[in-house]
C-alpha cells in the first residue's frame, strides 16, 4: 500500500471511529432529587473490564457515593460471549466482582437474564444469589416494590419494578436452539400471564418494567422487536406502565410512540457502544457507553443517562 493510500485509509478509520464514538454533549441537570429514592440501571456489562467497562464502573461508584443509591438493576448480558457455566465460573470475578468493586456498589444487584446468558447455564445466574451477598436474583422474572418508611412518606412515592425475561419471548432464539438451549425449558405464556396479573393488581404510583431486549430501537444492526410489540407492548399500554427499559442494543435511546404515555428506553451498554440511528420517534440517542439513574420523589420520577465520563447527557421526567 503506497503512502497516499495508507494515509487515506488511516484517515477514514479515524473518521469512522470519531463518528461512532463521538462523545455526547454534557447537559446541565440535577441527577437526583434532594430526598429522592435512587437506583442505577446497567446492562451489557461483561467484557472482562475492556471497552470502557472499567471506566463506566468507576463512574458508577463515584456517583453512587455522591447521590446514594438503594440498588442496581442489572438488565442482562452481565456475561458476554457465552454466559457462565456455573456459580464458580471465573467470569463472575473478571466480569463482575472485581470490576464493580467500589464500596458504594455493594448494594443489591437485581438481575435478569440476557441472550448471552442463554448461551450458557441460566440457572447458575440465578443460583449465584446464594454465593454473592449482593447478587439478588430470586427467579427468572419477579417484582421489587419501592415503598417509603414511615419517616420518608413525604419524600418519595411508591413504585414497582417488574423484572422480566425477554429472550424466551422472541422466536428467533428458538430457531437457533443449538446455541440457546435453555429457551426450550421456559414457558413464555406463563410469564406473560404472570406479568399481566402483577401489573393489574399493582397499586403503586409508578410502574417500571425492565427487560433485556428493547421493544423499539433505531440502529443499523437491529430493528423493532416484532415479537415484543405483539406480546409485551399491549400490556405496558393497558396497565399504565411509565417506563419500559431494555438494553441489548449497546446504545442510549429514548423513544416515545403516538397513543401511549409509555417512555421507551434503550439503556446503553457498560462496554463497547454502537452507533444508533435517529428515527421519527427518537427523543435522544447516543453511542456513548454508560448507565442510567432513576430518581423518585413525591409525584415525579426522572431518568438520567450517564456516559462513561460521568456526564449526564439526557434526562426526562414523569409527573403524576
Amino acid at each position: 500500500m503506497n503512502k497516499k493510500r495508507t494515509t487515506f485509509f488511516l484517515l477514514s478509520v479515524l473518521l469512522t471511529i470519531g463518528t461512532v464514538y463521538a462523545q455526547s454533549n454534557k447537559i446541565n441537570a440535577e441527577i437526583a432529587y434532594d430526598d429522592g429514592y435512587n437506583f442505577f440501571i446497567g446492562n451489557d456489562l461483561g467484557r472482562n473490564g475492556y471497552y470502557k467497562q472499567k471506566d463506566v464502573a468507576r463512574v458508577m461508584g463515584q456517583l453512587a457515593e455522591d447521590i446514594g443509591i438503594e440498588f442496581v438493576a442489572a438488565a442482562g448480558d452481565t456475561h458476554h460471549w457465552g454466559g457462565v457455566q456455573s456459580v464458580h465460573d471465573p467470569l463472575w470475578m473478571t466480569n463482575f466482582e472485581l470490576i464493580y468493586d467500589h464500596p458504594e456498589l455493594r448494594e443489591d444487584w437485581h438481575a435478569i437474564l440476557g441472550n448471552h446468558e442463554y448461551q450458557g447455564n441460566t440457572q447458575a445466574v440465578i443460583d449465584y444469589s446464594q454465593i454473592s451477598r449482593r447478587w439478588a436474583m430470586p427467579a427468572r422474572y419477579y417484582t421489587k416494590t419501592i415503598e417509603p418508611e414511615p419517616d420518608e412518606v413525604d419524600e418519595f412515592d411508591t413504585a414497582k419494578v417488574f423484572f422480566i425475561d425477554t429472550t424466551p419471548l422472541i422466536q428467533k432464539y428458538y430457531e437457533e436452539g443449538d446455541k440457546y438451549r435453555d429457551v426450550f425449558e421456559q414457558d413464555s405464556t406463563q410469564q406473560l400471564r404472570w406479568l399481566e396479573e402483577e401489573l393489574a393488581k399493582a397499586t403503586e404510583k409508578f410502574k417500571i418494567v425492565i427487560g433485556h431486549h428493547p421493544i423499539y430501537v433505531s440502529e443499523e444492526k437491529r430493528v423493532d422487536e416484532e415479537d415484543l410489540i405483539k406480546k409485551l407492548d399491549p400490556l405496558l399500554r393497558k396497565y399504565g406502565v411509565d417506563i419500559y427499559i431494555g438494553g441489548h442494543s449497546h446504545t442510549f435511546q429514548h423513544l416515545t410512540k403516538p397513543g401511549t404515555k409509555v417512555q421507551y428506553v434503550v439503556n446503553a451498554s457498560g462496554s463497547l457502544g454502537r452507533e444508533p440511528v435517529k428515527g421519527p420517534d427518537t427523543q435522544f440517542c447516543s453511542s456513548d457507553e454508560g448507565f442510567s439513574v432513576i430518581s423518585i420523589e413525591k409525584g415525579r420520577m426522572k431518568m438520567t443517562f450517564i456516559n462513561y465520563l460521568g456526564h449526564p447527557i439526557h434526562q426526562f421526567e414523569v409527573k403524576k
